[in-house]
């Protein structure tokens, strides 16, 4: 499953907060009945988002700030959010284009020091379109598949630039930083040529100590970021999709939410064709936590050749651990369709 499905999924997932009859119903669209967090104003009034539909927000003491983009109302009733997420199948192709009215993310590439790896590490960050420093962003940590980099990320055609910005030109979306990391994070001394098996596996297991405390500092120092898990996504493809839901799962208290597309095998115990057998980063019944994402999903092909049945195997596992999610799969699509990244 590719990224396309995952940004248009997830950034359209972090604008979601309640309102009976407005101004817009004049306007001939809805008034927001889940949400009272503000997209983007007008000469009409305030709008907010809800399944993807702009609506009306009435004003209020409680509305977000023009100024800031993210969740600051620490009152909102988040039990019942994913409910009111509705999957569509497929990404309109019109939102991987670009055009030419339409402002696009400013790609940022550098190094930081990384204390986890004990070296400089590239890391790329996609500045929101329209961007002001003056401002405070949520951000979103994007993770590609096994033996890939950030750079991977933005290849032609997956839309990790396009989508955020047309869905903001549409307020569809709230402007975000995107951030794109190398997953391979080894501890000193134990790098390994890149092979599926174990030994190699265990840099990118090890990522969760770069992106918690080098990346995730690093970015709050430098960007304008909106703290706290209500405006932080972590989200990714294959291994990518495996590591999220195993960061996800691990430290709920960062993170809000959580996206497994295609997920890899090796997040809870299995034998796989390529590997062979995975002791698991969790054993089957702890594939849980009191504290869960605001919104998990989890979404994989039924024709997928890579990873198979995994991903299902992690839905019925949380499932069976009474773990609310988000699960959809597409019909016939294997694990590198386009349109299934779309």
């Amino acid at each position: 499953m590719k990224v396309n499905t995952i940004l248009s999924l997830v950034v359209a997932t972090l604008a979601s907060k309640v309102a009976a009859e407005c101004f817009a119903t004049k306007l001939g669209s809805p008034c927001c009945t889940e949400t009272t967090d503000v997209v983007f104003t007008d000469e009409n009034g305030n709008w907010g988002m809800e399944n993807g539909v702009k609506c009306g927000i009435e004003e209020d003491e409680s509305s977000t700030s023009d100024a800031e983009w993210g969740v600051q109302d620490s009152t909102i009733n988040w039990s019942d959010y994913m409910d009111k997420i509705k999957i569509k199948e497929f990404c309109p192709p019109e939102l991987v284009e670009r055009y030419e009215n339409v402002a696009y993310p400013t790609i940022d590439r550098f190094t930081y020091y990384s204390t986890t790896t004990e070296n400089e590490r590239p890391l790329i960050v996609l500045r929101p379109p329209n961007y002001d420093p003056s401002k405070k962003y949520p951000v979103l940590y994007l993770l590609h598949g096994i033996m890939g980099n950030g750079e991977f990320m933005l290849q032609e055609g997956f839309g990790t630039v396009t989508i955020p910005g047309n869905l903001v030109h549409q307020h569809l979306a709230k402007e975000m930083f995107i951030v794109l990391p190398d997953q391979y994070a080894p501890a000193p001394g134990t790098e390994v040529p890149p092979e599926l098996n174990e030994a190699y596996f265990a840099g990118y297991n090890n990522f969760i100590n770069d992106l918690v405390n080098d990346i995730m500092p690093y970015m709050e120092k430098n960007y304008p970021i909106l703290t706290g898990r209500e405006n932080t996504a972590l989200c990714g493809y294959s291994f990518g999709g495996r590591n999220s839901l195993y960061i996800g799962f691990t430290r709920p208290d960062l993170f809000g939410y959580v996206g497994g597309f295609s997920p890899a095998p090796g997040l809870t115990p299995g034998d796989d064709t390529f590997t062979g057998h995975h002791p698991g980063l969790f054993q089957e019944d702890e594939l849980r936590t009191d504290n869960p994402p605001i919104v998990t999903m989890l979404s994989c092909g039924t024709n997928d050749t890579v990873v198979f049945d995994f991903p299902k195997s992690y839905h019925e596992i949380l499932t069976r651990n009474n773990q609310k999610h988000i699960w959809y799969e597409i019909p016939g699509f294997d694990h590198m369709d386009n349109d299934l990244w779309k």
